[in-house]
C-alpha cells in the first residue's frame, strides 16, 4: 500500500451522502426521525467463528455509527445473530452440541475478535430464536395480504407479488431466474414452489433448539423472514440504513424487501442500502464454505496490531472488493508507528488553527460516502506536519488523536512504537 498524503478540497459536501444500492447513487442521508439514525446490519451465523470478511463489514459500520455519533446523532445499531438455520442444525447434529450453545462458544470469539478491532458493541444483538413470535406475525400478514402461499407444509413468499422485486440487485426477474446460483443462496424445496423466485418463510422440522409451534405446524422461519422481524421488533417499520455484505443483496436483502413492505404496507423498508465489497484470497472470495479464511485471531496472535489490521480494512472504499495482502497490513503498521510518533513530536510555532484544513478535508472524505482512504491520508497529513515542525503540537495533537478515534484507530496517549 502506498500511503500518499493529498491536499485537503477547498470545498466539502454540506451533506452526508452514502451510496444506495438501491437507487445506484450517492444521496444525503436522510433519517426518518431528526437526530437519529437506526441502522440494521446483518450479522454472523454462528456456527463456525467468523473471517476477515466479516470484520471488513463489521468495522465498517462501526465507524459509520463512530462518524454518525462525531456528528451528534444518536445511533440505534441493531446486529442480528442468525442461531436458527440449516448451517446451524448441520454443525449442531456433526459436533454433538446443542445449537444454544455451538451460538454462545462462537459469539464470544466474535466478540473477542470485535472487542480487539474496537469495535463498539452494537446497541443490541437480537437472535432468531427469540423472536419466533413476531416472525409468525408477519408470515399470517403476508398470508393474509396475498404475499404468500402455502404449499407441502412450507409457506413460500410469492416473489410475483413484490411489485418491485429485482429492483436492490438491479434486474428483472428474468434475469434474476436465468442467473447462476451462489453460495449465499439457502437450499429451499424448489419443486414445491409456484416461481423459482419464491422463497421459504416456514418450513417443517423438528431438529432440536430450531422447532417451534406455528398455525402451519412445528418447523422452524426460513432465512430472510428472520431478518425482516428481528429489524421490525428492534428498529420499527421503516429504518434509516441497512448494511451488510454485497454478498447478500440478492437473495437476501431483496427478500427483506419484499416481505417487509409486503407485511407492513410502508415503502421504503429502508431509506439507504450499504454494502460492503468482497474479501479475497488470491482473488477467490473469503468464506466458511470454501474453507479459505484468515482469521482476525490469527493475525493478532502472530503479532499485528489490532490498530494496523483495522487501518488495513479502511485503507480502500468500502464498497471495493480486495484482497488480503500481508504488505499492505504490514504498511499500515508502519502507517500507525508515524502517527504515534507524531504525538510525541514537539510540532511547530503557534500557527493559528493550520490543522484545520486537513480535519476539514477528514471530515469532507467521510462526507463523501464513507471515502475512509481520503480520511487516512488526512490524518497522515497531520502526522507529517507534526513531525516535519509544520503544525502546532497543542492544536495538531489532540486534533489527530480525536480524528484517529473516529476511524477506531487509538493511539493512546501519544506513546511512539
Amino acid at each position: 500500500m502506498t500511503c500518499l498524503v493529498r491536499p485537503p478540497r477547498e470545498s466539502e459536501p454540506a451533506l452526508l451522502r452514502i451510496y444506495n444500492t438501491l437507487t445506484g447513487r450517492p444521496e444525503p442521508l436522510q433519517p426518518r426521525e431528526r437526530g437519529i439514525v437506526r441502522m440494521y446490519v446483518c450479522g454472523v451465523t454462528p456456527y463456525d467463528v467468523g473471517h476477515l470478511g466479516h470484520a471488513l463489514t463489521f468495522v465498517l459500520f462501526d465507524t459509520v455509527r463512530r462518524y454518525l455519533e462525531f456528528q451528534a446523532f444518536e445511533v440505534r445499531h441493531i446486529q442480528n445473530i442468525t442461531d436458527v438455520d440449516d448451517d446451524m442444525v448441520r454443525v449442531s447434529r456433526e459436533r454433538g452440541l446443542p445449537i444454544a450453545e455451538l451460538t454462545e462458544e462462537n459469539h464470544r470469539v466474535h466478540l473477542r475478535e470485535m472487542d480487539a478491532l474496537h469495535v463498539l458493541r452494537p446497541t443490541d444483538f437480537p437472535r432468531a430464536s427469540e423472536h419466533i413470535a413476531p416472525i409468525v406475525e408477519m408470515v399470517e400478514a403476508l398470508l393474509e395480504r396475498g404475499h404468500a402461499y402455502e404449499s407441502g407444509g412450507h409457506v413460500f413468499f410469492a416473489a410475483e407479488s413484490a411489485e418491485h422485486f429485482g429492483e436492490l440487485a438491479g434486474r428483472t426477474p428474468g434475469e434474476l431466474r436465468a442467473a447462476p446460483r451462489t453460495d449465499s443462496m439457502p437450499e429451499e424445496p424448489e419443486h414445491l414452489k409456484r416461481d423459482s423466485l419464491d422463497f421459504l418463510l416456514w418450513q417443517p422440522g423438528t431438529d432440536a433448539g430450531a422447532s417451534f409451534d406455528s398455525p402451519w405446524g412445528v418447523g422452524r422461519p426460513g432465512w430472510h423472514v428472520e431478518c425482516s422481524a428481528m429489524a421490525r421488533v428492534a428498529l420499527g417499520e421503516q429504518i434509516d440504513i441497512h448494511g451488510g455484505g454485497a454478498d447478500l443483496v440478492y437473495p437476501h436483502h431483496e427478500s427483506e424487501i419484499a416481505q417487509s413492505e409486503g407485511a407492513t404496507g410502508h415503502r421504503p423498508f429502508a431509506g439507504t442500502w450499504m454494502h460492503v465489497g468482497t474479501m479475497r484470497i488470491d482473488g477467490v472470495k473469503m468464506s466458511k464454505s470454501l474453507g479459505n479464511l484468515v482469521k482476525v485471531s490469527e493475525l493478532i496472535e502472530r503479532g499485528h496490531d489490532p490498530n494496523a489490521l483495522r487501518l488495513a480494512l479502511l485503507s480502500r472504499h468500502y464498497r471495493e472488493d480486495r484482497d488480503f495482502s500481508e504488505q499492505e497490513l504490514a504498511a499500515c503498521g508502519e502507517l500507525v508507528g508515524a502517527w504515534r510518533r507524531a504525538l510525541e513530536a514537539a510540532g511547530g510555532s503557534p500557527d493559528a488553527l493550520r490543522v484545520q484544513p486537513w480535519r476539514n478535508a477528514f471530515m469532507d472524505a467521510l462526507d463523501d460516502d464513507f471515502d475512509t482512504p481520503r480520511a487516512v491520508e488526512a490524518l497522515s497529513g497531520i502526522a507529517r506536519g507534526l513531525l516535519e515542525g509544520r503544525l502546532e503540537a497543542a492544536t495538531a495533537q489532540p486534533t489527530l488523536r480525536e480524528l484517529a478515534a473516529v476511524l477506531g484507530v487509538e493511539l493512546g496517549e501519544g506513546c511512539a512504537r
